[in-house]
């Protein structure tokens, strides 16, 4: 992972006063992707399933000022479904409304698929059908999304959590 330095040669000749707005102490953002993947109600999890690569990379490479290779950059755009200028940093501009809205229906739909999975009233479950099948027909897309989760993070049996990745020594902890 690399980062600029705003004297180095890299940085010259763009205009510093313009990119001003968008540093983070003496580094240059480069791009929003973890912005933009929050907006779309992703977690890294999901992104490392639609891209296998694996969380630990995604979350360096996710970082403001991490120099991404094209390769990484087109990856990121195939897990979020967003055009790559919405993930190039751009302060001028937010996402583009066509994003804004598809996270906005992403969150709907969502909530439309977890309301399908409780059990309700035949009134109730024929509305949530007709509402999701009108959503799908705005946006075919959707039709993939899974519902919110409902027993928390869902590992496949051969991932280790964070604490089998990084134990505790509790002997080294003062509990007196």
């Amino acid at each position: 992972m690399a980062t600029v330095a705003i004297d180095s040669p890299a940085v010259t000749g763009i205009d510093l006063e313009s990119r001003r707005a968008s540093t983070l102490g003496d580094i240059v953002r480069l791009h929003r992707i973890a912005e933009v993947r929050r907006q779309q109600g992703l977690s890294l999890r999901t992104v490392a399933r639609r891209t296998g690569v694996e969380i630990r990379e995604l979350r360096q490479q996710e970082q403001p000022d991490s120099d991404l290779p094209l390769s990484a950059l087109y990856l990121w755009h195939q897990a979020l479904d967003v055009p790559i200028q919405n993930l190039l940093q751009d302060h001028d501009a937010e996402l583009s409304t066509t994003t804004q809205n598809r996270a906005a229906m992403v969150k709907v739909m969502k909530t439309v698929v977890a309301l399908s999975e409780v059990p309700s009233s035949p009134r109730v479950t024929r509305l949530v059908t007709m509402l999701k099948e009108q959503l799908i027909e705005l946006m075919p897309e959707l039709a993939d999304i899974g519902g919110w989760p409902n027993y928390g993070s869902r590992r496949p049996p051969d991932h280790q959590g964070r604490i089998a990745e990084n134990p505790i020594d509790i002997h080294s902890l003062s509990l007196d």
